[in-house]
């Protein structure tokens, strides 16, 4: 594979850092890769949040602010994410740049921000970055320090013993129950994995230590004595000046020097012994956990990254040529020191001030690349111009080369790597130039002879797909393009930009032998070594090819393959407009299958379709994307042959027929005649009509006449008196209509339980509409009360909302489920309360009292539901709001107070 991992799979390794439990293969992958269905997907992003923040004993506050964090970054790497194509670069290049020019930088500046207000480690050394591995010395030997022997080492280091010391007391303490802790400590000084149960088993809320290695002043003496009591501290620890620095957040030359010779002010030496006393000072059992639970995930995600990255390297490698994730964190302490010193240079001036130090130190020849994403000066541009620059580095990789440094380790390898960047920089600059002179000069002169004076592949890609040339020009482009093609995967990429030429263009453009043309480039990419890296393209283009020869199947099952291709490589928003090509052709000429064509509407999300909607609770749902993919395919998609007749919608040809058929008939009430149309058409009356609304006869019927009837008292008042003949003969109409419902809810039950896109059923508009004749009619031929529509309501919901008394009590009388609850968790009591329908909640409380006391998604009974309404005059009329919309009366304030008197006298079931 070749994609940039999605945030999903990238919780997932923070969650198995973290020692969460192992999930099912499969259902892992398909969370990682974003194939589940939402519900699954929202239980298990959940599952895999809750553990994390529970593994960090994380408090209410932090885990909102931790969501935040995340949604902000998950946006951000979504944008460039859409706009990567990975080409063939392989896993470990992608990866290996993504660590180095967004993840990395960004979280040290995010890291660094927290840090502002006060060290987010109190207690921990402050000029160290202690969790993450440092390079140090020992007898000679250059090795790394990994975050667990850190912390083991501060943690022995306050309690002022060995490890056997340690270890013998806290057996005493517990019995010899934790026997085996001094063994344990010593393999995980010696980076042997840490497991999560055994911190918390070693380290519980109960366990007894005895700190001697900390500093705890008196408080009730006074400064002098606590600062001295400080000095004969570090006097008995042997802290210098230079070990202090790495230990409290006073790195200034000479500071520390100043205290420890006492020519410091007051406010020096009691700052000193502020941070002394947070340093030294004896952790909880919590904090201990935390430490050490944070230093074994970021040193497992460290030997996982290495083992992926650099797998040959040993983890103890110091060499940051060799061990390249020495680099990572070379540039996260960078940000982080830069971000923070540049709070501390102009926090007095203000953010601007603070962006423009901070920007100003970072080396230029990283700020078009591997920092980019973090400049304050190109922050709105700044995805999109990463995403634009990882696309060009991925397009001149080959799969399995070396791993490009990112920052140099000392000067030499500093000074290649800013001769490269700028290099790079320049390169980039003269083609951009190019480009834009070639575009300019094809507008007024020849254009091959223009074209036969660039010799770069790249730059004539560019000008083939330049907005500002026409389509002429642009093949003329196509044609350098071939010439300059020197590699099988270049010869395809001018294949598919021939191909969108042809198949994405206005229908009327196409030459004739369009459809000859097309095979032919199809046979010869399918047949080049070049095809693999452009396997997902080469495919969708193939699907709309055998489209326009009018095979829906064969298109339909192509889309399919190419939709699946799309996991193997990244290419931006494609996979997106692939799943709606998917959607637009299984709902051209049938019914959206919500549970069938989910994975098309995710992917769509997935893949940007729906960018305009910037808030969740904007996005249309399936169903109305649904409807738009059919126009989309008709409109768009779907573009035949010349030589191809074009297919019309099969649902426009038999709804058309149907009404010219049965208008006649509805306009004289000949109820032999419509018995007899229902004996011919037994076939139609079985399934849903072959369109996107899945809507059976009867339920169209049941739509079409609920608009004309809407419209009837507009037209009352409009309709001139020369045309009231008319208006009767259609207002008659109407009546043999809905007498033709009953007559075809009689001779054809079938229908009644075929429900529509939105899962509703005839039984359901009936119930809405307060029709309690038809009801009972369907409820009698079979029509099953229970069914539950999108939203999860039943045909006693919609009774109930209808606040029609005898459409309720024959759906209660039928008998039907009086506990069924939408999707927002209410029952039909719920639905009667806030409706104002006095008879229904009678009804239902007296059957059922035990839905009094039921409470919603909300945590809402019936009755604090319409209280709510009644306290909250806004919520009120806003539900008016909503009700008028569809023509509904809301429930009256009075109404309401009803409601809550009858609910208050129902006896409580204990």
């Amino acid at each position: 594979m070749s994609t940039l991992p999605l945030t999903e799979a990238i919780l997932l390794e923070i969650y198995q850092s973290l020692g969460g439990k192992t999930f099912q293969t499969n259902k892992k992958d398909k969370f990682a890769t974003g194939q589940i269905s939402f519900d699954a997907h929202r239980a298990m992003g959940e599952e895999v949040l809750k553990a994390i923040f529970e593994a960090l004993d994380m408090d209410p506050e932090a885990q909102v602010d931790a969501i935040g964090n995340l949604m902000e970054f998950a946006n951000a790497y979504k944008s460039i994410e859409l706009k990567t194509w990975t080409y063939a670069a392989d896993q470990r290049q992608i990866l290996w740049a993504l660590l180095g020019q967004f993840f990395i930088p960004g979280l040290a500046r995010r890291v660094a921000f927290w840090s502002l207000d006060g060290s987010l480690d109190k207690g921990m050394p402050s000029g160290r970055f202690w969790y993450l591995p440092e390079s140090r010395d020992e007898d000679g030997n250059a090795s790394l320090y990994l975050p667990v022997a850190q912390v083991v080492d501060w943690l022995l280091d306050l309690l002022g013993m060995s490890v056997e010391q340690i270890a013998d007391q806290h057996s005493e303490a517990t019995y010899g129950i934790h026997e085996g802790l001094r063994r344990s400590l010593y393999n995980w000084r010696n980076d042997t994995p840490i497991r999560p149960d055994s911190i918390r088993k070693y380290f519980s809320d109960d366990a007894e230590l005895t700190f001697q290695g900390v500093f705890s002043p008196d408080m009730e003496s006074t400064p002098a004595e606590q600062f001295a009591a400080a000095l004969v501290f570090v006097k008995r620890k042997a802290l210098t000046a230079d070990k202090l620095r790495c230990e409290l957040p006073m790195t200034a030359p000479g500071r520390l020097e100043a205290i420890l010779g006492e020519p410091a002010d007051d406010d020096e030496k009691a700052l000193f012994v502020k941070h002394l006393t947070e340093r030294y000072a004896a952790p909880s059992m919590q904090v201990i956990r935390q430490r050490l639970l944070l230093a074994r995930a970021m040193q497992d995600g460290y030997i996982r990254l290495l083992k992926f990255l650099c797998p040959d390297v040993d983890r103890q490698c110091a060499d940051p040529e060799q061990n390249k994730l020495l680099q990572i964190f070379n540039i996260y302490k960078l940000v982080y020191n830069l971000t923070v010193d540049a709070w501390h240079h102009c926090r007095d001036e203000g953010e601007s001030a603070e962006n423009a130090w901070f920007e100003a130190q970072l080396p230029p020849w990283y700020q078009n690349g591997l920092l980019l994403s973090i400049l304050p000066s190109r922050w709105v541009m700044a995805n999109q111009e990463l995403a634009q620059f990882l696309t060009r580095s991925f397009f001149d990789m080959e799969a399995g080369a070396e791993l490009e440094n990112h920052v140099g380790w000392d000067e030499p390898s500093e000074l290649l790597i800013m001769e490269r960047n700028l290099e790079r920089a320049a390169r980039d600059f003269n083609e951009m130039g190019r480009v834009q002179n070639l575009v300019e000069r094809m507008k007024n002169s020849p254009h091959w002879r223009n074209l036969q004076q660039e010799n770069s592949f790249g730059v004539i890609s560019q000008v083939a797909q330049h907005p500002l040339l026409g389509l002429k020009a642009k093949r003329v482009a196509l044609q350098r393009m071939r010439e300059l093609a020197n590699t099988p995967a270049q010869i395809v990429a001018t294949i598919c930009l021939e191909l969108d030429g042809y198949l994405n263009g206005e229908r009327n453009n196409r030459p004739k032998d369009t459809q000859v043309k097309v095979q032919s480039l199809l046979e010869e990419a399918e047949a080049s070594e070049g095809f693999a890296q452009w396997k997902t393209p080469i495919l969708q283009y193939k699907a709309k090819h055998i489209l326009a020869c009018n095979d829906f199947d064969g298109a339909e099952k192509l889309f399919r393959e190419a939709l699946d291709a799309g996991l193997e490589r990244n290419f931006g928003t494609l996979r997106g407009e692939i799943a709606r090509d998917c959607l637009a052709l299984a709902v051209a000429n049938g019914k959206l299958i919500a549970n069938n064509h989910d994975k098309y509407y995710r992917e769509m999300l997935a893949g940007g379709m729906m960018a305009e909607y910037r808030n969740v609770d904007d996005i249309p749902p399936i169903e109305e994307t649904a409807r738009w993919a059919a126009e989309y395919f008709w409109n768009t998609l779907y573009k035949p042959y010349p030589s191809f007749p074009t297919e019309k919608r099969r649902a426009s040809g038999v709804v058309k027929e149907l009404f010219k058929e049965l208008i006649p008939l509805l306009m004289s009430g000949d109820q032999d005649g419509l018995s007899q149309w229902i004996n011919a058409n037994r076939a139609l009356l079985k399934s849903p009509l072959p369109d996107v609304e899945g809507n059976s006869v009867l339920m169209s019927l049941i739509k079409v006449h609920t608009q004309f009837s809407s419209r009837l008292p507009q037209m009352r008042q409009m309709i001139p008196v020369e045309l009231q003949g008319v208006q009767h003969q259609f207002e008659n109409m109407l009546k043999h209509w809905r007498q033709f419902f009953g007559q075809l809810v009689k001779e054809s039950p079938k229908q009644l339980n075929i429900s529509d896109l939105k899962r509703q059923t005839p039984l359901m508009l009936m119930a809405q509409a307060g029709d309690t004749e038809l009801v009972q009619m369907m409820l009698k031929a079979g029509a099953n009360p229970d069914l539950q529509d999108w939203h999860g309501m039943t045909a006693l919901h919609a009774a109930c909302k209808s606040l029609e008394d005898g459409c309720v009590d024959v759906l209660l009388d039928h008998p039907c489920q009086l506990d069924k609850v939408t999707r927002d968790g209410r029952t039909p009591l719920h639905t009667a309360s806030w409706a104002g329908h006095t008879h229904a909640v009678k009804r239902l409380s007296q059957l059922a009292p035990e839905l009094v006391w039921q409470r919603d998604a909300n945590n809402l009974t019936p009755l604090e539901l319409a209280e709510t309404l009644i306290e909250q005059p806004d919520a009120l009329e806003f539900l008016a709001e909503l009700r008028a919309q569809d023509s509904e009366r809301c429930a009256s304030r009075k109404e309401l107070e009803s409601i809550v008197q009858l609910l208050e006298q129902v006896p409580s079931l204990n």
